[in-house]
């Protein structure tokens, strides 16, 4: 009976599924429009992720035996996409659109505060004893009081490093610089948070070269796409090669680090060749991508307040719907709540700058937005 949950999302998920058939792919396999349900599959992924991390069973669920095969691995997409969609934008655009990546990281910033404040609200009514220093570092990041502090505050400063890297270059053909650049923030960025901010735990820098690969991948896909896109035996040969690799680097992941951040790396080139074949069109799936970020940052808001108090505790598939239910209900009030920031800074920006380069809007703070 536990199953049943993750059966009937993963039927949902499902649903309105396409495929091409023989020497036939998806040319548009990763534009906007067609990653919104890839990474809305990847949103209640990461809730049954969480769930289990309070309701473990010694892998008597199925899921959580999937689960932690994956790891950090379902939030590694997030952070390609997103990569991808800022180069793309700042080859159409140029160095303007870079500059606006330090607004967008100001808007993720000031809503993430106003989340950690929901936690904090849940400390004070269930009357958790956490001092006011734990208070203030939590505002900053550097301590967790239920929420997922490391992924607020990698998302904020990747979006600072893309600006840094890319808003004095003003000729396109020196992109590539800022790719060098952004690289060497991150390897930067991955050291410090590996030693000192996350005390060599993995989750803090396993995602930095996912980032880092989505770049690349915008810049290089016009030469893959056509070999990898011609014929089905180059197509199932390279998709066979990464899988093999991918393997090796779970078998070994154990020895080092960078085992974790190469085997994010292949798992995310392993999801995009896949959509070559594979496309989702849901609806369902749509919707949590619109309020995915509000739905990773607050999710642990309603998990712990289930766990703490014991709630249905012995109504197993109906405490796993409720939860996702009021998650749901939690993140789209607070995204709709909150949306007079993005046009609050939408006024601002269109005062500074007459003509129009960029818009901003509530999609500003989804972190597994593609921002062509």
């Amino acid at each position: 009976m536990e199953n049943i949950p993750f059966l009937i999302f993963s039927l949902l998920s499902i649903n309105n599924v396409s495929l091409k058939g023989h020497n036939d792919f998806f040319a548009d396999y990763i534009d906007l429009k067609n990653t919104f349900s890839v990474k809305g599959i990847f949103v209640w992924i990461i809730f049954f992720s969480h769930y289990i991390q309070y309701y473990k069973r010694n892998n008597r669920y199925i899921y959580e035996i999937i689960l932690s095969c994956l790891g950090q691995k379902i939030v590694a997409m997030f952070l390609f996409y997103s990569g991808y969609g800022i180069y793309e934008s700042i080859k159409k655009k140029g160095n303007k659109y870079s500059k606006s990546l330090l607004t967008k990281s100001l808007i993720i910033f000031i809503k993430s505060e106003l989340m950690i404040l929901i936690f904090v609200l849940r400390c004070i009514i269930f009357k958790k004893e956490i001092t006011l220093k734990k208070y203030i570092l939590a505002f900053f990041f550097y301590i967790s009081i239920g929420n997922s502090t490391w992924f607020a505050y990698t998302i904020i400063l990747f979006y600072i490093y893309a600006f840094l890297s890319f808003a004095f270059i003003k000729n396109k053909k020196y992109n590539y610089l800022g790719i060098i650049f952004i690289t060497i923030l991150c390897y930067l960025h991955g050291n410090f948070t590996y030693f000192y901010y996350f005390k060599r735990k993995i989750f803090g820098i396993a995602n930095i070269l996912s980032f880092i690969l989505g770049f690349c991948y915008s810049g290089i896909r016009k030469y893959t796409d056509k070999y990898i896109m011609k014929y089905d035996y180059s197509y199932f040969g390279i998709l066979t090669s990464f899988s093999l690799i991918y393997c090796y680097f779970y078998i070994n992941k154990d020895k080092s680090i960078f085992m974790h951040i190469f085997m994010n790396g292949i798992f995310c080139i392993i999801v995009i060749l896949m959509n070559m074949k594979v496309k989702f069109d849901n609806d369902f799936l749509k919707f949590l991508n619109v309020h995915s970020y509000s739905i990773y940052l607050l999710q642990r808001v309603i998990l712990r307040i289930f766990y703490e108090k014991k709630y249905l505790e012995s109504y197993e598939c109906l405490r796993i719907f409720l939860q996702f239910i009021l998650i749901i209900l939690i993140a789209t009030t607070f995204d709709y709540s909150t949306s007079f920031i993005d046009k609050y800074f939408k006024r601002v920006d269109n005062r500074l700058e007459p003509k129009k380069h960029f818009q901003l809007n509530n999609e500003s703070t989804r972190f597994i937005k593609n921002e062509n």
